[in-house]
């Protein structure tokens, strides 16, 4: 099975990252772990005044911020063999779509639980993502 992890970097991601290591024969062990990282994309009317260079210079200094940790993290649970899905953009809308490209089976995301209310109120990440898959989704609190 594929899984895809999505990761921003937040103690909620390392709840998640914690989950499947604590249960790996069901979510790591035998399956391909996929994890997704989506860094907020540069304004169109901003990003066409710089450079490729600069942006690609941006992007990949901002992912490392949360990705390193991440890879630490993953190999204290002695969890090898993922992917990396480094995106920029809106959130919700590249862990979709790296979800679909993945072929996964199962969205794995940390969860702020803060209650059906709140999350209506606010509007988050997660709750896109479940609104808009057909792709299972697993939320971690």
């Amino acid at each position: 099975m594929k899984i895809v992890i999505a990761v921003d970097g937040s103690k909620h991601t390392q709840k998640a990252i914690d989950y499947l290591a604590k249960h790996r024969s069901t979510f790591v062990d035998g399956h391909q772990l996929v994890v997704v990282h989506v860094c907020s994309g540069i304004p169109h009317r901003a990003a066409r005044h710089l450079g490729r260079d600069v942006l690609d210079g941006y992007y990949a200094e901002e992912s490392g911020k949360v990705i390193d940790p991440v890879k630490v993290s993953l190999a204290e649970h002695k969890i090898e063999g993922y992917t990396l899905d480094l995106r920029h953009g809106n959130p919700a809308e590249e862990i979709l779509k790296a979800a679909t490209a993945a072929n996964a089976e199962l969205i794995v995301m940390g969860t702020h639980g803060h209650g059906i209310f709140g999350r209506a109120l606010m509007g988050s990440v997660t709750t896109k993502v479940v609104a808009e898959t057909n792709i299972s989704v697993m939320l971690v609190q």
